[in-house]
């Protein structure tokens, strides 16, 4: 079984890339294999920062598809759990690199589209590459949705707006699901009224926002324990553009992930969402969004039939996007020949 360690520009975490043509098919019963991996790891040394992200790829038998993909996020705790329930843009694309890396799919090279199944939620993504480089490549990631996807099928909880309670107050929220469920909520709802306010807001509103996230997987019969619905506190500061804070359990996510780009982008078609009276006016039913994060500044196109819940979203792409391989796992000292036998035993 190989492993390999790859990170795509803006996640919040690099992405472990694991080959699982002879895993379980499960979820569950991969977990514990993923719990081994995980423990042998050196989290102290850290050369690449936190690694919260696993991923299980396998070269796909559908006709449709180059590679199928399912995705894991660590969630922190004692022990460490895995949640499954969603999936992330960024560790596709890392998935993709390492895979023309093992010789499943061709070398990176402009206008390659590569096509993957994401077993997670059932949706489609095809990354086309845009430029190469030896260790890595620059791309676009184009969320594919089946026909006649209606913009009332994303919303989970059946409405445009949801009214919580927390314990501190409440507010004015939409539930969205595109790439993945996202609650937004407006900055102003948080007394942030700045783009400088918002991008340099501390642990208070980052607690504030959790727990109306919380609230959130509650409404929708979800564990509040988990990393899902995604939650971002939103505003609009100049027209056509959104400044945007998303958490990242258990912190702040440093740019926007590219399902929460797609996400947005469909929020912002829905007439009387919270994104969309935000800046719906603005927008065509093909649209450009200009996204504006503390890390830098993302552009989300967007096609819809039109912006009534009978409408159909058709597609999301998300342009500039940067891969890198970093190479072997780091795992702690005399933990690499412990986690052989682990491979050979799992294999």
């Amino acid at each position: 079984m190989q492993t390999y360690l790859a990170h795509a520009e803006g996640s919040v975490s690099s992405s472990i890339i694991i080959d699982g043509t002879e895993l379980p098919a499960s979820p569950d019963a991969i977990i514990p294999i993923l719990r081994g991996i995980n423990d042998d790891l050196d989290h102290e040394e850290r050369p690449y920062g936190l690694i919260s992200k696993f991923v299980v790829i396998r070269p796909s038998k559908h006709p449709m598809y180059d590679l199928n993909y399912l995705f894991f996020q660590l969630v922190p705790g004692n022990p460490v759990t895995f949640d499954y329930s969603g999936s992330c843009g960024h560790s596709i694309l890392a998935a993709i690199q390492v895979a023309m890396k093992w010789g499943w799919l061709p070398s990176a090279s402009p206008g390659l589209r590569v096509r993957v199944y994401v077993e997670n939620v059932g949706d489609s993504l095809v990354c086309e590459v845009d430029h190469a480089v030896r260790s890595g490549m620059n791309c676009t990631a184009h969320f594919i949705v089946e026909g006649g996807t209606s913009l009332a099928s994303l919303l989970p909880s059946g409405a445009l707006r949801d009214r919580l309670a927390t314990e501190f107050g409440e507010y004015d929220i939409s539930l969205v699901s595109s790439g993945n469920p996202y609650m937004f909520v407006n900055a102003s709802e948080l007394d942030i009224h700045t783009e400088q306010a918002l991008f340099g807001a501390g642990e208070d509103t980052l607690v504030r926002l959790n727990a109306i996230r919380r609230a959130a997987a509650q409404l929708l019969g979800w564990n509040p324990d988990g990393v899902f619905p995604k939650a971002a506190a939103i505003a609009s500061y100049e027209p056509g553009t959104i400044a945007f804070r998303a958490i990242s359990i258990p912190s702040w996510h440093p740019t926007i992930a590219l399902t929460g780009a797609a996400c947005i982008g469909a929020a912002a078609a829905i007439e009387g969402t919270v994104v969309h009276r935000l800046i719906g006016d603005t927008l065509a039913a093909g649209y450009r969004l200009r996204v504006n994060t503390k890390g830098g500044t993302t552009y989300i196109s967007t096609a819809t039939t039109g912006g009534k819940l009978s409408d159909d979203l058709l597609y999301s792409s998300i342009s500039e996007k940067n891969v890198r391989l970093l190479g072997a796992l780091p795992f702690k000292k005399g933990a690499t020949y412990e986690w052989e036998w682990q491979r050979k035993v799992y294999a």
